[in-house]
């Protein structure tokens, strides 16, 4: 059969992480915090079944290197500041506690130079870069129907989180739209309750959203995860 693949941008510790990367053949995943990418380390290991490539960087347009802010949370470090609405949105600790310099990779080039054809799940949790990265592998993945499902954390329309990074649910829509389906999205804030697009809180400034290729419905194909 043909391999699998599994692309994870920020992964943090692994938690989520650990509980799906056994099912694929292949897992990249990427994180750029030190600290948490130790601890990635630890808790995602190769198999007999599962290559897995971990890389400690933050997915981003070019090769080089950028300022990461490092929360006291850590889920919530960026690559741009958290604004004021955000920080206390969050209530817990969600102001800046460092800055560190960290590796960046524009994510399109890194899997063409691996021989990466096709993705099966691509899962982005990258704090308001989300749709910046997925926009890499819009020619070579998106538009060519090369992904098959998509977890990507979301922002409501009309809300910026942090500064200077466009991380909107209209954006996903412009990228995706042609090729895939939003199925629902997942809210954090109500302990990851299920709702269609038209039902997404107002009040909910960020959530996941999973979309999945349009041609799998017509296949009737169940998804993998």
């Amino acid at each position: 059969g043909k391999m699998t693949t599994l692309v994870y941008v920020g992964a943090n510790k692994g938690h989520t992480l650990s509980s799906i990367y056994r099912k694929f053949d292949q897992v990249i995943a990427f994180e750029p915090d030190p600290e948490m990418f130790a601890d990635l380390e630890r808790n995602i290991v190769e198999t007999k079944d599962t290559q897995v490539v971990l890389v400690n960087a933050a997915c981003s347009t070019t090769d080089g290197e950028q300022t990461l802010y490092v929360t006291g949370n850590r889920v919530a470090s960026s690559l741009g500041d958290g604004v004021k609405e955000f920080k206390d949105f969050h209530g817990f600790n969600a102001a800046v506690i460092k800055e560190i310099t960290v590796q960046t990779v524009n994510l399109s080039e890194f899997l063409e130079t691996g021989e990466v054809e096709k993705i099966d799940l691509y899962v982005s949790d990258a704090q308001g870069s989300d749709l910046t990265v997925l926009k890499t592998l819009k020619e070579r993945y998106i538009d060519t129907s090369n992904i098959g499902e998509l977890f990507l954390e979301t922002h409501q329309n009309g809300t910026y989180l942090y500064e200077g990074l466009y991380n909107q649910l209209d954006g996903f829509k412009e990228l995706l739209g042609e090729n895939y389906n939003l199925i629902h999205a997942s809210l954090g804030c109500e302990n990851g309750k299920l709702v269609t697009e038209e039902d997404i809180p107002e009040s909910n400034p960020e959530f996941d959203t999973y979309w999945r290729l349009k041609t799998w419905e017509n296949e009737g194909r169940i998804g993998s995860t």
